[in-house]
């Protein structure tokens, strides 16, 4: 009993430092259950200070949209600064889907390591699905280590050109560890234009033939030849060459089959 009255206490508490008005329509449209249950597992200046930097609408919008043990973590592991430009940066319905697919835990790492402009910024160009589906395939401190060693718009400039799936195969087949040294050889847009060219598929088969070192020097070494794209043959591409490769292979020779004996019938 002496714990409920202590939370009622609480509630009245913060309901007063936001003034008559403000507080009357959080009251109203939250309701007491809900109010009180929240600020039984949230500290009480913590709540101040974010209900006081948010409109009262915005403040009922996200207590409704947010599942309460969610929100309670998204306040725990994120400073009042970096919550409120969230909240203010991203709609309520992004900011749900974000909260319920990546942990508070990441997002407040997130927004740490990278302030959270850039975080914001990583959501907002990439754009929420494909944020999501990506840091679900990459850990957050890998994806914050990458950040690291190739600084933020290149990643983003190269995630926006690929797909996915594309994405999902790179890194399960080569991992990230190769990633900053081949963008710092070939650059972001070289790389792409190798993807354009080949393909997810076959430019991982090129990798895993020649190997990631054997493949920069063998670029290096084409790149110093006199090479002129007109003396292609137009016809020349690889389904000729394969029906050629086809064609010039020497069927094999049958063998003749046995002759049939003749019966000779003796007349009796």
């Amino acid at each position: 009993m002496k714990e409920v009255l202590v939370t009622i206490q609480t509630v009245y508490q913060y309901l007063e430092k936001l003034g008559p008005k403000k507080s009357f329509q959080i009251l109203k449209n939250l309701g007491y259950e809900k109010l009180l249950s929240l600020t039984g597992k949230v500290p009480k200046e913590r709540l101040i200070v974010l209900t006081q930097k948010l409109s009262e609408e915005t403040v009922v919008e996200l207590v409704n949209q947010i599942p309460e043990k969610i929100l309670v973590e998204m306040i725990r592991e994120n400073d009042d600064d970096d919550l409120v430009y969230f909240i203010h940066s991203l709609s309520i319905v992004d900011l749900a889907i974000v909260s319920k697919s990546i942990p508070p835990h990441d997002v407040g790492l997130l927004a740490k390591t990278l302030g959270p402009e850039a975080s914001v910024e990583v959501l907002k160009s990439l754009g929420i699905p494909k944020s999501i589906a990506l840091l679900k395939e990459i850990p957050m401190r890998d994806f914050l280590w990458l950040v690291d060693k190739i600084q933020l718009q290149p990643i983003i400039q190269l995630v926006n050109e690929l797909s996915v799936p594309d994405c999902k195969k790179w890194i399960k087949q080569r991992g990230l560890e190769e990633l900053p040294i081949l963008l710092k050889f070939f650059g972001v847009t070289n790389v792409l234009e190798i993807f354009k060219k080949l393909g997810m598929d076959q430019a991982l088969a090129m990798m895993h033939l020649l190997g990631t070192r054997e493949m920069m020097e063998l670029s290096v070494l084409l790149s110093k030849m006199n090479l002129d794209i007109q003396n292609i043959p137009v016809t020349l591409n690889a389904k000729h060459a394969k029906q050629s490769k086809q064609k010039s292979k020497i069927p094999d020779k049958k063998k003749p089959a046995p002759k049939k004996k003749k019966v000779i019938k003796r007349s009796h």
